[in-house]
Order: structure tokens, then C-alpha cells, then sequence
């Protein structure tokens, strides 16, 4: 989140806007970029712009139903939590050790699950969490 105002766009310039972009002398820099609802949820920015340039504010509070469960199996970059019949996809390049005792928040989104944060505490979750 910027403290400042920055140009983001300026439809003066010609081309999409992407050809805008690569001519603006001062750009905004991006905190992160996230390819996919994993990665907001994992993220969790304030406001983000889509690739039409568009912004959009995702400082509103979301509560979300939550599942605190144990990691039962990894193989490769996927793991597989109990109670959950498919795996998840970690992003690495690197072979993931991940120790026993470890357990994932996941949070349903539309009736999807993602992972929220990894843990040691096993204390269970109850109703919903903020996002």
C-alpha cells in the first residue's frame, strides 16, 4: 500500500497498456505479485490491480470458514492434509522436508480450500477466521 500518490497509468501514451507501462519514467513497485487466489490468501494485500490495469481494494475484512488439519503425507512439492482428498501444490523448485508436527490452516473460499499459514499449534479452529 503506497503512503503517496504514484502514476499507475497514463492513457496519453500510446499502445496498451502494457507499451504505457515501459514508457512511464516512475513506476509503482508492487509489494508482490500474485498469480492465483493460493497466493492471495497467502499474501493477503491490501489492494491490488488486475492485468486490465484496473485497481481493486481487498483491505474489506473476509471471514471464511477455516480447517486446522495435520499434514499427513509430502511427495515432491504436493501435500496432502487429513480430512482433504487432493493434494496441495507448494511453488518451489527445492525438495520440501516438512517435519510431522506441522499443520496447515486452510480456509474455504467458494467452496475451495487454500492454504492460510502453516503451524505447530495444535489447537483446533473453531467457525471462521479473518482474512
Amino acid at each position: 500500500m503506497l503512503s503517496h500518490k504514484e502514476t499507475v497509468d497514463d492513457k496519453l501514451l500510446k499502445g496498451d497498456y502494457f507499451a504505457r507501462l515501459a514508457q512511464l519514467e516512475k513506476r509503482i513497485e508492487f509489494d508482490c505479485t500474485c498469480k492465483d487466489i493460493q497466493q492471495l490468501v497467502y499474501e493477503n494485500p491490501k489492494w491490488g490491480m488486475d492485468a486490465n490495469a484496473k485497481p481493486h481494494d481487498l483491505s474489506e475484512t473476509m471471514y471464511c470458514k477455516a480447517y486446522k488439519a495435520p499434514i499427513v503425507k509430502v511427495r515432491d512439492n504436493l501435500i496432502w492434509f487429513k480430512g482433504i482428498s487432493y493434494p496441495f501444490k507448494i511453488p518451489s523448485n527445492d525438495e520440501l522436508h516438512i517435519l510431522d508436527e506441522i499443520y496447515g490452516v486452510l480456509v474455504s473460499i467458494d467452496n475451495e480450500w487454500y492454504i492460510k499459514q502453516f503451524t505447530f499449534d495444535d489447537a483446533p479452529i473453531k467457525g471462521k477466521i479473518k482474512l
